[in-house]
Order: structure tokens, then C-alpha cells, then sequence
């Protein structure tokens, strides 16, 4: 028994018209009637009475038509959802979490991906920065984040830029520093440094480093303070200064405050990347890069 002896009958048995039916089907009267014989013949039971004059359905064939219309249905969802997921509408999407980097674009982006797609499910994937490029490359997620200064030397994976934001001296508004309109590196290189991460020197942490190296200015390694919001609560509650893009989250806590660098320069200025697999077809990340390229990296 197959597919199409199942569309066969329910033609049959809502027509009452062997004639009515194959014109439906686009099958001659007697193909169609030898369909019908073979499928009562599998099944072993009689499914419709006929005669000369008029069809109709027997007790089993009542019961059979239910079950037939079920299957049809469900077998017609299956392939709509199918086809779905080949087009990237349907499906799991996983994240790399990007933390204060994707204030800036993530929210509108997930809401506009989240109205084109909305049977894709989105999992924000917590993975420090610094891993982020070895997980999309092993799969552990499609699409995740980079401050990697070399991102075009990453082998196999494709990057769109998201962010573009000069650094700013994040620090306690009772701080002595933020009298200044303007803050130097070199005072910021004496200040105890923070940076969001976990146990390890974290990305971000690695980033001041980088950055203040390059000025020629020595420091002691970043501590590393895990996750954003104990990250904000150290600096607000004078444990130490950091460099980070403004953005809107940053003005949450009063006593917090942001001041320009009295340098300037394109290494001052902070760079992050989505990155994802180009070898692997992927509709659904294809469609979500769509969305981002739409969203403009900051200014």
C-alpha cells in the first residue's frame, strides 16, 4: 500500500463516483478501479459497495477513510516542513552569545529574523570570544563572534563586520579620572584593568592588552571578571577601569560613566566580526547573515 492508493480512495469515497474520481485524479476509469481492488485486496477487506448505478462506502471503509485522510495530512505536513527547512524557515539556529559586543545590533536583528522566520528557533550559546571561532569551525555552533585582528586568516570561515566603535575609558563616576573630558592611555595603564571573561585571560582581556602593547605601555594582566553584569558592578563600584564601546546598556547604573581617549587612531577602535562555515550550506545561517547585513556596524 502507498501514498497514492490512499489519495485514490478518499477520491473515490468523497466523489461516490468512479467516473467523478479519475477525472479528479486524471486517471482512466478502469486504472483507477483496479487501484481500488488492489488496495482492498492488501488490506483484506471490501471498502466500498458498487454497482451499476451508485457507490458507497462499507463499515471499514468509513473507518478507513478517517485514518487515509490522517496520514495524507500528516504526510502533506511533512513535506511542507521539509521543504521548510531546505529553505532555512524551519530549524534550530545556534549562537554564539556575544554579550555587550551585540547590544549595538542583536536585539533588532533577532526581532527582524525573528518576523521573516518565525518557526526557526534561536539558542544563544554561551562561549567566551576566544572560542568562538573553534566552535562554529567543529559545528558546536553555526554563527558566533570574533575580536580577532587576523579574521580573514581564519581558514574555512566566512565574516561580516558588526561592530565598528572607538574605545572609551568605562570607570566610576567618583573616579578622579573622570574629571577629564578626555582620558590617556597612559593614565588608564596605571589603573587596576577589568575585562568580561572567565577564569582564563578572556578576549576582551586580551584586547587591552593588544591595544596598550601597541602604545608602548606596559600593564599587569586584566582580571578577568565573569560575565557582563558583574563586569559592570566591579567597575561601578570603583574596583577598577576598562575600555569598551559605549552602548546603551552602559547606562544603566549612575554610577557609571564613559570618557573619550585623548588618542585616537584606527587601533583604537573596536572591530568585531560574525564568523560562520562557508563550506557547509546552511539555509537557515544564510538566511540570519541576510538579516545581519542589513543591521550597519557602529560608528
Amino acid at each position: 500500500m502507498e501514498l497514492r492508493h490512499l489519495r485514490y480512495f478518499v477520491a473515490v469515497a468523497e466523489e461516490l463516483n468512479f467516473r467523478r474520481a479519475a477525472e479528479r485524479l486524471h486517471l482512466s476509469t478502469p486504472t483507477l478501479s483496479q487501484q481500488i481492488k488492489d488496495l482492498e485486496d492488501s488490506l483484506g477487506a471490501r471498502l466500498l459497495e458498487r454497482d451499476t448505478t451508485r457507490v458507497s462506502l462499507t463499515g471499514p471503509g468509513e473507518v478507513f477513510l478517517h485514518e487515509a485522510r490522517l496520514v495524507l495530512e500528516q504526510a502533506g505536513r511533512a513535506a511542507a516542513v521539509t521543504k521548510d527547512a531546505a529553505q532555512g524557515r524551519r530549524g534550530l539556529l545556534r549562537i554564539g552569545n556575544a554579550g555587550p559586543l551585540s547590544h549595538g545590533f542583536m536585539p533588532a536583528c533577532l526581532q527582524a529574523f525573528g518576523k521573516r522566520f518565525p518557526d526557526v528557533e534561536v539558542v544563544l550559546v554561551e562561549i567566551d570570544l576566544n572560542d568562538q571561532a573553534r566552535a562554529v569551525g567543529v559545528g558546536e555552533i553555526q554563527l558566533g563572534f570574533t575580536l580577532r585582528p587576523d579574521v580573514q586568516a581564519l581558514d574555512g570561515l566566512e565574516h561580516h563586520l558588526v561592530v565598528r566603535a572607538p574605545l572609551r575609558v568605562l570607570l566610576h563616576t567618583a573616579h578622579p579620572l573622570a574629571r577629564q573630558k578626555k582620558i590617556a592611555l597612559a593614565d588608564v595603564a596605571r589603573e587596576r584593568l577589568l575585562a568580561i571573561g572567565g577564569m582564563r585571560v578572556s578576549s576582551h582581556g586580551e584586547l587591552l592588552q593588544r591595544v596598550l602593547a601597541a602604545r608602548g605601555l606596559k600593564i599587569a594582566p586584566p582580571r578577568a571578571v565573569s560575565g557582563y553584569e558583574a563586569f559592570l558592578a566591579m567597575v561601578a563600584s570603583g574596583q577598577g577601569v576598562s575600555l569598551l564601546q559605549k552602548t546603551p546598556s552602559l547606562g544603566a547604573l549612575e554610577s557609571l560613566t564613559t570618557r573619550p581617549l585623548k588618542e585616537d587612531g584606527p587601533d583604537l577602535t573596536l572591530e568585531a566580526h560574525a564568523i560562520w562555515r562557508k563550506e557547509t550550506a546552511s539555509p537557515i545561517v544564510d538566511n540570519f547573515v541576510a538579516v545581519l547585513r542589513t543591521i550597519r556596524p557602529a560608528a
